[in-house]
């Protein structure tokens, strides 16, 4: 576990200018919307708890670009020798805020990119294709022979499973340098029946047989094994494709060679020294819990209350981050002793993630699709 911030997330806005099929902003518990204030990031930026900090990435639950200071932070951050990097849906990446952004020494943009063509306005509602296919080729020809990175990452679910050989081909066609790909989770009834991790081999459900029939339990495996993250049960491949080149496309789905992977009882936030700052001020350790929000496991609605172990507007980051809570925390989490409600049948438990079966202090992470390796983000 890192002991140190090695890259620090900031909600630059937890406005947006869309309404994304899968986003969390829909089911928000008293959440407000705003933006940082630069005044405050440029006293974060001061703090020497970031002097082992090699990235500041702007992005959140909202559209970095519809704070106006962005391209502001973003120099403010180059200057103190971070590498910078955000995402954005792309729609307000124009010519001249590409070369904002440029001018400010940002070093990578991700661009999601959910669905193509005819498609795309049903997963990334008011968005428009051709806009954003203008966008990213005007940024193209600006990054164009300087080190800048482009990355597009996508939200995999039902609606867009048979686009995903198209959307490897739409990021090669762009010349991009990465690509993330996620499973969704769901934070309406409605799109229950857009998930797709549950018909995946979880590689971690067994079952022995006894006179009542089969009894469940979790196999322990070695958390550093890696599991393909699209590898789906016999039950599901005819039903989510077509032919056996889509299937096997889609199972053994790879970047430039490397294949799409998880980890099982790995918080990525936690191992490798990430911290977030909300728009408010608030510090979280992850993105999970960066807001409060109704989502849906395995049918089971399951309310995540936001997390702060402290507000920059009070304290330095410094504190915050060495504080015994915030410390314990991510002890508790590398350790990740935790029921195993990802793969439960449910309980009244499950409903919140304050407790679990077994004790485990608030807030609880075995219900966390992130610490499963299903829900990644760049």
């Amino acid at each position: 576990m890192e002991k140190q911030i090695r890259k620090l997330y900031i909600e630059a806005s937890s406005r947006c200018n869309l309404a994304c099929k899968m986003c969390f902003r829909h089911s928000w518990i008293g959440e407000g919307y705003g933006d940082i204030d630069p005044e405050l990031f440029a006293r974060v930026m001061d703090d020497p708890a970031l002097t082992g900090t090699e990235t500041v990435f702007f992005g959140g639950m909202g559209e970095p670009l519809v704070n106006p200071a962005l391209a502001e932070m973003a120099a403010l951050a180059s200057v103190h020798g971070k590498r910078t990097e955000l995402i954005t849906n792309g729609t307000l990446l124009t010519r001249d805020k590409a070369c904002e952004l440029l001018e400010a020494g940002v070093k990578r943009i991700w661009v999601s990119i959910d669905e193509l063509y005819d498609n795309y306005g049903k997963i990334q509602i008011g968005s428009d294709f051709d806009l954003v296919l203008n966008n990213l080729k005007a940024f193209n020809e600006l990054r164009r022979g300087t080190n800048v990175r482009l990355g597009m990452t996508a939200v995999v679910m039902r609606d867009n499973i048979a686009s995903l050989r198209r959307i490897r081909c739409f990021a090669e066609s762009f010349e991009a340098d990465d690509l993330n790909l996620s499973h969704m989770i769901p934070n309406r009834p409605e799109d229950t029946a857009q998930v797709l991790w549950p018909m995946c081999d979880v590689a971690a459900i067994k079952a022995a047989n006894d006179r009542n029939g089969p009894i469940w339990y979790i196999e322990k495996i070695d958390d550093g094994r890696l599991i393909p993250m699209f590898k789906f049960s016999e039950h599901y491949r005819r039903e989510l494709f077509p032919d056996e080149e889509s299937l096997l496309e889609a199972e053994y789905f790879s970047w430039k060679g490397t294949p799409a992977t998880r980890r099982m009882n790995y918080c990525r936030f936690i191992e490798e020294g990430h911290c977030f700052i909300r728009w408010d001020g608030d510090v979280s350790p992850c993105m999970g819990l960066l807001h409060t929000a109704d989502t849906y496991l395995n049918d089971h609605k399951r309310r995540i209350w936001h997390e702060s172990f402290g507000n920059v507007y009070e304290q330095s980051l410094g504190k915050i981050w060495e504080s015994e809570s915030y410390k314990g925390f991510r002890e508790r989490v590398h350790a990740f002793n935790y029921s195993p409600c990802l793969f439960c049948g449910g309980c009244e438990l499950l409903e919140e993630n304050k407790s679990d079966c077994i004790g485990s202090a608030a807030p609880t992470c075995g219900g966390c699709l992130w610490g499963q390796g299903f829900a990644v983000c760049p």
